[in-house]
């Protein structure tokens, strides 16, 4: 019997029927775009290749995040069923949605003390989070109490790395990323920037690499070699069933409208011995603000670093 109610944001990059199917609880973002605004419903209202396509033709996506009124519904609803709650949120360091979850547990809390509420700041986004809020359902469904599910995934998340390109500079220089000098001259060029998420949950360029397709073997042979350093750490600190677990994880690639390039990196890490893979499409908060052309690939290392 499940112990406690496992909450995450619509931004982990899966499907309604992901949340419905494992039991999950989305606490949804928005998005504006010409004149509509839709709460997160993955593609229902407008199709992920139609709302790329908006952003192609020069529209402008603005987000907001998820609200507090949304969290509130779901933690009383699983205390007053007698159960603890699992909030695992977006990161701090690029939405207020986590704060948000957090104003809604402190209230809830006060009305329900014998509850234990849990909320997690994933530092992650995307598939990277996905990875998280899979290890928590994991963790629910073997009958692991809140608390050790949350200090579970506390000492996971720094070592779920998130490696990023994106097609288009214009998109990173409207949010600050980069500058316009580099946005423009880098377009001209051919540059892509790779982009990886810190310890704090915030996006940092940290390298740059000219062409597309090396863009993205680029980010193959980084992921390699962060498998390969957690594989080892794990190994000689005498964790062979973790070590094994390092190998036979699933790698997320998430795509911003450009399936034949998630493909292209697929098979570049096919070829390299990675077997397990999933291939999503870039949710559209997120996708508002990396523009269409992003790739992202996520799996399990030994550390989150600049390199």
């Amino acid at each position: 019997m499940k112990k406690f109610v496992l909450v995450a944001n619509s931004t982990i990059d899966e499907t309604a029927a992901y949340y419905a199917d494992n039991d999950i609880h989305c606490a949804s973002l928005s998005f504006t775009i010409d004149g509509l605004t839709v709460k997160e419903d993955f593609g229902a209202t407008l199709p992920f290749h139609d709302f790329f396509e908006k952003l192609r033709a020069g529209k402008t996506s603005v987000t907001s995040q998820a609200q507090v009124g949304d969290y509130l519904g779901f933690f009383r609803s699983a205390c007053e069923q007698g159960l603890d709650v699992v909030y695992l949120g977006f990161s701090s360091g690029l939405s207020g949605s986590f704060d948000a979850g957090c104003i809604a547990a402190r209230e809830v809390a006060a009305e329900f003390p014998e509850r234990a509420i849990r909320c997690v700041d994933s530092l992650a986004a995307a598939g990277g989070e996905c990875i998280l809020v899979e290890e928590a359902r994991r963790l629910r469904d073997l009958g692991k109490t809140a608390d050790e599910c949350a200090e579970a995934i506390e000492a996971l998340r720094l070592h779920v790395v998130h490696l990023v390109t994106v097609d288009d500079l214009n998109h990173l220089w409207r949010g600050g990323r980069v500058s316009r000098t580099s946005a423009v001259l880098g377009t001209l060029v051919g540059i892509k920037p790779v982009i990886y998420l810190d310890n704090s949950g915030k996006l940092q360029v940290c390298h740059k690499v000219r062409g597309r397709k090396p863009s993205l073997e680029y980010l193959a042979d980084e992921l390699l070699r962060q498998l390969d350093e957690r594989e080892a750490a794990l190994r000689s600190a005498g964790n062979e069933a973790e070590a094994q677990r390092v190998r036979e994880q699933t790698v997320r690639i998430s795509h911003g409208d450009c399936e034949a390039d998630a493909e292209y990196l697929a098979d570049h890490l096919r070829a390299r011995g990675v077997s397990n893979i999933a291939i999503r499409m870039i949710d559209t908060v997120i996708g508002s603000h990396t523009g269409p052309g992003v790739i992202a690939l996520f799996g399990v290392g030994n550390e989150r670093r600049a390199f």
